[in-house]
């Protein structure tokens, strides 16, 4: 079995990313990831906080375009 180390940006935002993808909720997405190794968890939660203000500001900007 393969251990992964979540401790890079780079590396948190494409797990991030594709758990979201996959339908795991937000609360629920350090718990998978500490399944399968280590998680500096300051970093995930500044990587979860990009993620989701991304999201929501396509969502935002979805919202503008279909009031117009």
């Amino acid at each position: 079995m393969q251990r992964y180390r979540f401790d890079h940006r780079t590396i948190l935002l494409e797990a991030i990313v594709e758990l979201l993808n996959r339908g795991v909720g937000p609360d629920e997405i350090d718990i998978c990831l500490s399944r399968i190794g280590p998680v500096d968890l300051d970093l995930f939660q500044q990587c979860l906080g990009d993620v989701l203000g991304s999201f929501a500001d396509v969502m935002n900007n979805a919202d503008t375009r279909v009031a117009a």
